[in-house]
């Protein structure tokens, strides 16, 4: 019965309840570390060892960084509104040892993310081409949605091309594949849409360099760029609108003109701000109570917002100057060493999991909001503790 936790998880979280099953994790994350401390000698007991614990500080460090900072913002209650957000962080123990006794298979996972990739590409088309929701705000945000796909959609791809994938899976991923599309396609969100593209294409040429030589790479690679340019044309009047609105931010700002809102010019006014909010700031930046509408010269709120900049980088350098940076830097450096780099060799499929993951969630955060909201916070949270399971489970040395 417990098998079947993880794949509801991920069939749930493409629904858009992803932090029902992290509150299940971090139960048993909780009942599973009482035993093992009540019977550590117990072929079951999760032994803890220094990387669990460098791997586990990489992600609280998240929240606590940002509760560091009521030594210095000016603004105590937004902090902690802050931190609120990224609480899932601080659970990141408790569910890597909830997710140890599952003993779930990787095929399992991959079986029902493509079930559920599939299941909300029938939903949104359902609601956008029948239902009158050309906006298909039926799931609720759809940038969370987008990043969700993006995410699921990654690992969804790996499984479609791995070698031993039994060939009766094939066509299940296939379908995921081609759902994860669809819902990028049905959420309209231009930042995902090249962001999986982007994704799609690394995996691919990944997967084929193997078995091409230099001529049938290069021809590989302009049959995916095709392939990619009339996927992205599906929704070009959305990338057309984005360039008009860049266009005109820098003319309004160059002939003097007053803000005027729109997507990508919100974005470009943030980061003009956030980067003189960071020089006037440098060392330890303002805070986690930073709010783009709260610094100076900012637009009113009533068009100006948001409660992030758009930018994980630019989000990072304005809270917490270059201390927020190095930590940030650090923790990503050491996530990507033993995720990764270390894994490489000995356990390239988990690897590739692991970058996956990770560069679906920086190509999220080049211009927007990576890890602000619950669902995406959630869903990364046990996705890495299911990768990192995987790989420190052939690591594990035998019981003494």
């Amino acid at each position: 019965m417990l098998a079947w936790f993880l794949p509801l998880f991920f069939f749930a979280a493409l629904m858009g309840s992803p932090v029902p099953g992290f509150l299940v994790f971090m139960l048993l994350g909780i009942v599973h570390a009482w035993r093992s401390w009540r019977q550590p000698q117990s072929s079951n007991a999760f032994r803890w060892t220094r990387q669990d614990t460098w791997l586990a500080l990489c992600f609280v460090s998240i929240p606590l960084f940002k509760l560091l900072t009521l030594l210095w913002s000016s603004q105590p209650q937004l902090v902690m509104g802050n931190v609120a957000w990224h609480l899932y962080f601080l659970f990141w123990p408790l569910v890597l040892i909830g997710l140890a006794p599952l003993k779930g298979q990787q095929q399992q996972v991959d079986q029902s993310m493509a079930l559920g990739l599939i299941a909300a590409a029938a939903f949104l088309a359902y609601r956008v081409l029948l239902a009158g929701d050309p906006d298909a705000r039926t799931l609720g945000n759809v940038g969370i949605t987008a990043q969700l796909a993006m995410a699921v959609g990654g690992w969804n791809l790996l499984a479609l091309t791995r070698s031993d994938t039994p060939a009766r899976h094939r066509a299940l991923y296939g379908g995921g594949f081609l759902a994860t599309w669809l819902v990028l396609v049905f959420t309209t969100r231009r930042l995902e849409l090249l962001g999986f593209a982007a994704l799609s294409f690394a995996i691919g040429l990944y997967r084929l360099q193997r078995h091409l030589n230099r001529k049938q790479m290069a021809f590989a690679c302009l049959v995916a760029l095709l392939v990619g340019a009339a996927v992205l044309s599906l929704r070009w009047e959305k990338f057309a609108l984005g360039l008009a609105e860049i266009q005109n931010y820098f003319s309004s700002r160059a002939q003097g003109l007053p803000y005027q809102d729109s997507s990508w010019g919100a974005r470009l006014e943030m980061w003009r701000l956030g980067w003189l909010a960071f020089t006037e700031h440098p060392w330890l930046g303002i805070g986690a109570s930073a709010r783009p509408h709260d610094l100076p010269g900012a637009p009113p709120m009533a068009i100006f917002g948001h409660r992030h900049f758009h930018s994980h980088l630019m989000q990072t350098a304005v809270e917490g100057g270059l201390l927020g940076l190095l930590v940030w830097g650090a923790a990503m450096a050491y996530s990507t060493r033993t995720l990764i780099v270390k894994a490489w060799n000995a356990q390239r499929e988990n690897a590739l999991l692991a970058a996956s993951l990770l560069l679906a969630y920086a190509l999220e955060g080049a211009a927007s909001a990576a890890l602000v909201y619950d669902k995406p916070n959630a869903l990364l949270v046990v996705m890495s503790c299911w990768v990192w399971l995987q790989t420190r489970a052939k690591k594990q040395p035998p019981l003494a």
